[in-house]
């Protein structure tokens, strides 16, 4: 009898993760399709004034073939979990980010669009 148990836990938790996986992923290739074109354009604006001298070449990377992906909160802004009365608590932890990734010869760029406020933020590496 426990193992009957056992066996239907372990398949309502599979089932759980399944959908709850599920979800994600098309709400997440939702949220890629609305916003692709709007978050290119706004990493290609914003590229050459944040990039000088011979990183300036990354501002024509973005384009559809980037590697783009939903995520929340943007890992590049160094705010603690705990720290939330900073003013870039809600930017890192909550709000919806478009994460473009280019490269272009030896350098890889990253540009982290807030869907929330329409900015972007590039990163280079």
């Amino acid at each position: 009898m426990r193992k009957i148990l056992l066996g239907l836990v372990v398949l309502a938790c599979a089932k759980i993760w399944y959908q709850d996986h599920a979800y994600r992923t098309a709400m997440g290739e939702a949220v890629v399709e609305a916003y692709r074109e709007r978050a290119i354009e706004v990493c290609r604006r914003n590229a050459p004034k944040r990039a000088t001298g011979a990183r300036a070449d990354t501002a024509v990377a973005w384009g559809p073939a980037s590697s783009i992906e939903a995520v929340i909160g943007n890992p590049d802004i160094p705010v603690a979990i705990w720290d939330t009365q900073n003013p870039l608590w809600t930017q890192r932890f909550r709000d919806p980010h478009l994460i473009l990734t280019a490269s272009t010869g030896g350098t890889s760029a990253r540009c982290a669009y807030d869907v929330h406020e329409g900015g972007a933020k590039l990163s280079l590496r």
